[in-house]
């Protein structure tokens, strides 16, 4: 089953995952998950998030009430996981800035830096919906969505 989700796809998922799936649908393929969080950005009750984690997969699928509770975001923290063949995880900030480069992709770098991670920063690729995390220059979470036809309306695959 792991190597039919091997290949990140921007926008649409991970190899046969895609965003927009049911939980149901999600876990007829990938099974019961390890751990599953309901949680709220706001903090206020509202927009509730259901997070599923695959330990064996190095995965974490996001489900959103507001969506109806349809897939809409993985992250992936394993060099397993490819991008146009590429096992980005564990890479520096250069080389993925370079990589970018090569794909002619515009992208934001932010310090996202606390006192827990002092030294946590983010590539953001809004084109393609996809974010690359570092702790200590070294690239460790790749997260991604579906992308958006405005501010407000998801592009479904």
């Amino acid at each position: 089953m792991k190597e039919q989700i091997k290949e990140i796809k921007p926008g649409f998922g991970l190899g046969n995952i895609k965003f927009g799936m049911s939980r149901d649908q999600v876990r007829m393929l990938l099974g019961a998950p390890d751990e599953n969080e309901t949680f709220s950005y706001t903090g206020d009750g509202l927009n509730m998030t259901e997070s599923w984690d695959y330990y064996d997969f190095d995965i974490s699928l996001n489900f959103d009430e507001d969506d109806d509770w349809k897939l809409v975001m993985i992250s992936a923290n394993s060099d397993f996981y490819t991008l146009d063949g590429a096992a980005l995880i564990g890479q520096t900030i250069e080389q993925i800035s370079s990589y970018l480069d090569k794909q002619k992709a515009e992208y934001e770098l932010e310090d996202c830096s606390s006192i827990d991670s002092p030294d946590h920063k983010l590539i953001e690729v809004d084109s393609l919906s996809i974010n690359f995390w570092f702790n200590g220059g070294v690239l460790d979470e790749i997260q991604w969505s579906p992308q958006f036809l405005d501010d407000d309306t998801i592009k479904w695959p």
